[in-house]
Formats: structure tokens, sequence, C-alpha cells
């Protein structure tokens, strides 16, 4: 799957995250590199650099700004896989590199 052009939006995030379901992601290049952006709802702007690591599969990661004035950065991986209506969903398995350093987890859903 190609993602050039693809937006995602968030679905649901784990408590310690900062995005909510107003945000969502467009990747814009998905050549030797994965280049994409993230804004809407608690985000103000966001940015994610990622490589595949297989045809479902990228390792991400991502810096942006929230609503509050916060900076953060973390790292993510990211699979993909189809829901019973044929929808492709986005799972990320992420952490902070920035702060607590905590880890959660965010689904995403295709628009």
């Amino acid at each position: 799957m190609n993602l050039t052009g693809v937006t995602f939006r968030a679905v649901s995030n784990s408590k310690n995250g900062s995005l909510n379901t107003e945000t969502e992601m467009c990747f814009t290049s998905d050549d030797h590199l994965v280049i994409g952006s993230y804004s809407g709802g608690t985000i103000v702007t966001g940015s994610v650099l990622g490589k595949r690591v297989s045809e479902s599969e990228l390792e991400l990661l991502y810096h942006g700004a929230n609503t509050k004035g916060e900076v953060a950065a973390g790292k993510a991986h990211a699979r993909f896989a189809p829901d019973q209506e044929g929808r492709t969903h986005m799972y990320l398995d992420w952490q902070w590199l920035t702060g607590d350093q905590s880890k959660g987890q965010s689904e995403w859903v295709r628009v």
C-alpha cells in the first residue's frame, strides 16, 4: 500500500497522548522514506518521518506542538490492517522521547 496522499483520522489514543479524534495525519511521500504531517483538534502541527519494515508496517519518528503550547517528540511502530468493512486502520504503539518517556497506543482510520 502506497501512502502518498492518504489521510488517517485518529479514533482513539492513550490518556498520556496529546492528540484527539479531530487529529488527522496525511502522508505526502512514500518513496524511500515515508513523510507526513498531522494536525487538528489538540494538535497545532506535527511531522512524521518513517521507513518501511514490511508491506504493512512502518517505524516512525514524530514531533509536534499541541494547543497547550507544548512541544514533544516520540517514536512509533505502525501496523496497517483492514477492518470487516474494508477500511484501512493504522495502529500505533508509541513512546515519548521527551518528557516522561511513557508509552501508549493509538488507532487511526483512513478517511
